[in-house]
């Protein structure tokens, strides 16, 4: 009930995959060359995704996304 209250934040399919490469231990290259886009554009949704997940690290987004279940 608490979750329909107050919904989590709510990720584009493509931070949502940045996510997941994130997740996995991927660095911003890495995932750049997984996902076809440059290391700016992974950057800048990373800064997205911290930004929509109150956080300020990459171990932090993981965490957070886990605990609200964007991750499995």
């Amino acid at each position: 009930m608490a979750r329909m209250r107050a919904p989590g934040p709510t990720l584009t399919a493509r931070e949502l995959d940045i996510l997941r490469q994130l997740a996995r231990g991927l660095g911003n290259r890495e995932i750049a060359r997984a996902l076809f886009v440059s290391e700016a554009t992974v950057k800048t949704h990373l800064r997205r995704i911290y930004d929509k997940l109150g956080v300020e690290t990459r171990a932090g987004a993981v965490a957070v996304a886990k605990e609200q279940r964007l991750l499995p």
